[in-house]
């Protein structure tokens, strides 16, 4: 006797450097709820998830783009005396960026936060004036302790500043 398997999630989707496709078909002997199908959605995103995070790791484009973004970053802090550990993205947890770090930096002036947020990098510190008053003349997106840099070239210059208190 052969059971009959009927198609109870099917996704695919295309786009960017990679495309992921996810059918999950199941035999049962009863009709599927709304529990279920929301069941479904929710295995099916940590199936892609899992499987996507997996092969991002395994592409070698993207760990020298790692590589290369870490390198650039820590230059940033003009050759000082940094102690600097990955953490994860703190603006995007999906296995989109999960070869896109954030970095913990430890520094003579405390802890330090930086990793890129979509076109900007955001930098976060733990002691010291706030941006505000550290760069009041700054048209950039400013909170507390964090400000966004448009760039390499304005981030270590950001850090200059705040590593200079």
């Amino acid at each position: 006797m052969e059971m009959d398997f009927k198609t109870i999630h099917k996704s695919e989707k295309w786009g960017g450097h990679y495309n992921f496709g996810i059918e999950i078909k199941v035999a049962m002997d009863r009709t599927l709820t709304e529990q279920d199908n929301l069941l479904m959605y929710r295995i099916a995103d940590e199936i892609e998830d899992k499987l996507m995070r997996e092969t991002v790791r395994l592409n070698p484009e993207e760990m020298t783009a790692r590589i290369d973004e870490s390198a650039k970053l820590m230059e940033c802090f003009s050759g000082r005396n940094v102690y600097a550990i990955p953490i994860e993205n703190g603006y995007c947890k999906r296995w989109c960026c999960s070869m896109k770090p954030w970095y913990r930096v430890t520094t003579s002036k405390g802890n330090i936060v930086i990793g890129w947020r979509k076109r900007v990098i955001h930098i976060d510190w733990e002691y010291g004036p706030d941006a505000d008053e550290l760069f009041p003349n700054e048209d950039v997106t400013k909170m507390g302790r964090m400000i966004h840099a448009w760039g390499y070239d304005k981030a270590k210059a950001y850090l200059d500043v705040i590593l200079s208190q």
